[in-house]
């Protein structure tokens, strides 16, 4: 069975050899570059084909169910004016975002895929990708919360909601529209997994997500399943009081991160969409042996009572982890199973 029909089975509910590996593995794919000669994190960010080819070696060598099609989170926000810093030995940084006042956000206006040369480089990542016989992309589409955060400027905006909501919701549903044409762009190009990376979203309460996040995320995935994409949302940090939200949204997976209570968050979905977590992605994979990685999945699976479920560190893993650390999270699901 390969990754492709692993993947898809195991998301219909059919019989599969063992349950697919949706570890986020970041710029980790970097060492695969250029035949195994590698290459830094700003070419990582900024030569989709380059991306793309590592990335579709990463997914054989570490086991992995699909091609990761993502760098960073910044580029809806670069085309919309903000100023960003790269660097060789780091995901690039906000030098300066785009809006100094929310009150501003009247003179932005939705852009297309196509007018944000490095968003469009992802659509063509994935056409690369999408020749691969075995394994299918997975294509990154920032959540509007962090898009927005990266305009508007983090802290700022979480004031802003409170300040001016009036002004953060046109704002988000200004990214939103982009996030929708950038869908529309992948499904034409054959795609047919993305996930919706949006940790941004986890520093809101509860009760703020339901009223200005949850919509914009809700217009998302019902967008992709218009488009016959299969979604998956990816929020790390605390996301226990949303859980009751997320699982709603109509994404095939939802991942969940180590803070959070694994049995408690199944019990909240209730089966209305996988749940995919949830170890540690530094104390658990990173500053450890490849046997602690392997015993932490182990005990994922355990302390649920191996429900139907995916087990993965709860965000992505840092750039230099150990080859066979990653490795150790494929042996735990062989061991596991389906």
């Amino acid at each position: 069975m390969n990754s492709k029909q692993r993947l898809a089975g195991y998301l219909k509910g059919e019989k599969t050899d063992r349950r697919p590996n949706l570890t986020v593995i970041g710029s980790a794919v970097c060492r695969f570059a250029d035949g195994g000669r590698g290459m830094d994190i700003e070419t990582y960010c900024r030569d989709y084909k380059k991306m793309a080819d590592a990335a579709a070696t990463a997914a054989r060598e570490y086991k992995l169910d699909f091609i990761q099609i993502a760098s960073d989170l910044l580029r809806e926000a670069e085309g919309y004016g903000s100023q960003i810093s790269f660097f060789p030995d780091k995901l690039p940084t906000l030098k300066k975002p785009a809006l100094g006042d929310i009150n501003d956000v009247d003179r932005l206006h939705p852009l297309k895929t196509e007018e944000i040369p490095r968003l469009y480089d992802l659509v063509r990542a994935a056409e690369c990708a999408l020749k691969d016989p075995d394994v299918d992309p997975m294509v990154l589409a920032v959540g509007p919360m962090s898009v927005a955060g990266n305009i508007r400027g983090v802290e700022a905006l979480l004031v802003d909601m409170f300040d001016e909501p009036k002004a953060c919701e046109e704002l988000l549903g200004i990214v939103s529209d982009t996030t929708l044409d950038f869908l529309s762009c992948l499904a034409q190009a054959g795609v047919k997994y993305a996930y919706v990376a949006d940790p941004v979203a986890s520093l809101v309460s509860p009760s703020l997500y339901a009223k200005a996040v949850f919509p914009v995320h809700k217009k998302i995935f019902d967008h992709m399943q218009r488009l016959g994409i299969t979604g998956r949302l990816h929020v790390c940090g605390n996301t226990s009081g949303i859980v009751k939200y997320t699982s709603t949204l109509g994404a095939a997976v939802v991942d969940v991160d180590h803070v959070v209570d694994f049995a408690e968050a199944l019990k909240t979905a209730g089966g209305l969409c996988l749940l995919n977590g949830n170890i540690d992605p530094v104390a658990d994979v990173y500053t450890c042996d490849a046997a602690h990685t392997k015993q932490a999945i182990l005990d994922a699976a355990k302390s649920v009572g191996n429900a139907r479920a995916l087990f993965m560190p709860g965000c992505e893993l840092p750039t230099d982890t150990k080859t066979e650390n990653i490795l150790a999270i494929h042996e735990a699901l062989v061991e596991i199973g389906a």
